[in-house]
């Protein structure tokens, strides 16, 4: 990623509209594929501490933990659809 204050970078050349909705589009998707990472480790993990080991190896700190906890559609929760009886 490329750090930045206002529209510099770090090096001082200007970084255009463009450039910059490109790295905004490119951490968005980082968060999400850091977020499914996590969904994938936690379904498939043996128990809560091989969860957690997973999870620091692959360096997700707990706040991408949290974040992807956060927007876990629980099944019970959701409205069904009912279908016409026939």
């Amino acid at each position: 990623m490329t750090a930045r204050i206002g529209t510099m970078s770090i090096d001082g050349t200007p970084i255009s509209e463009a450039d910059l909705a490109r790295i905004e589009a490119e951490e968005k998707l980082h968060a999400d594929q850091q977020r499914q990472a996590v969904r994938v480790v936690a379904a498939s993990a043996l128990d809560a501490a091989d969860c957690r080991t997973l999870l620091s190896i692959l360096g997700l700190e707990e706040e991408i933990v949290a974040s992807a906890r956060a927007t876990l559609v629980r099944p019970g929760k959701r409205p069904r659809k009912r279908r016409a009886a026939a």
